[in-house]
């Protein structure tokens, strides 16, 4: 019984966990695999738990969405209700593939590895997806220091820049940390690097102010295809792993200047 018990919680943990890396992938979201490890162990304990004599009350649906949610604000803090129901529906349909394949007489570890198979097949499916729709790899460099990352081509997106008149790039803080010394914080505009300004936006929550610079050079990729851009970025304190790439970086040409045609 005490190697069943074991069995069990690596099986549940294992999902757990891979329930947790398919949510960010497919939320576009930052994935910390410390957290991610606590979460899916707290996950395979309570899986334990659940089928021990006397505690059948853990079994119910309440208990199981209360479970998900803990799961989910270990793993992602703020962002857990925007994720849970991503995470929520990877663990039906990896439990569902579990309890199927176990049924066939699968051994536990042809279940970690089905479940496993199955997650890595979405992952590569969907990035080939969004690689033709809408879906960049974005490089930017300035005064010396390069750093690349996923971009979303953003319709709704319509900044600009009064000074230069060049469309805006918001970049996630993390992706902006190349660029930005320790002592910089972005709510505190008062700690604004030298050779950065102020840009104000309008967002559905209002308005507010994002520090911004002008970097030495932009490339975009899409597949095989690249493209120089001109534009100005913006750090935004959002917790996304992709860059957010404006309507206007895409147009033809404007006064007779390429921003970039893709």
């Amino acid at each position: 019984m005490r190697v069943y018990g074991e069995a069990f919680f690596f099986i549940n943990g294992w999902i757990n966990f891979l329930c947790i890396l398919l949510a960010a992938r497919l939320g576009r979201s930052s994935f910390h695999a410390g957290k991610a490890l606590i979460s899916a162990a707290l996950g395979g304990v309570y899986g334990v738990l659940a089928w021990m004599p006397g505690t059948h009350l853990l079994r119910t649906v309440p208990a199981l969405l209360s479970l998900c949610l803990l799961m989910c604000w270990v793993a992602f803090g703020k962002r857990c209700l925007r994720l849970f129901p991503l995470v929520l529906a990877a663990g039906w349909l990896l439990s569902g593939l579990s309890n199927y394949v176990m049924e066939k007489g699968a051994t536990s570890w042809a279940v970690i590895l089905i479940d496993s198979g199955a997650v890595l097949a979405v992952l590569l499916l969907t990035r080939q997806i969004r690689s033709g729709a809408g879906w960049y790899r974005l490089q930017i460099m300035y005064r010396g220091q390069t750093a690349e990352m996923p971009a979303l081509r953003d319709t709704g997106n319509l900044l600009s820049d009064a000074v230069t008149g060049l469309p805006v790039i918001v970049l996630p803080e993390k992706q902006a940390r190349a660029f930005l010394p320790s002592e910089i914080h972005l709510k505190d505009l008062s700690t604004l690097p030298p050779g950065w300004r102020i840009l104000r936006v309008k967002t559905a929550a209002g308005s507010k102010a994002l520090m911004c610079f002008t970097p030495d050079q932009i490339i975009l990729r899409q597949g095989t295809h690249t493209d120089y851009a001109e534009a100005v970025i913006a750090v935004s304190d959002f917790q996304e792993k992709c860059a957010l790439l404006p309507d206007g970086l895409f147009s033809e040409q404007r006064e007779g200047m390429c921003h970039a045609v893709l």
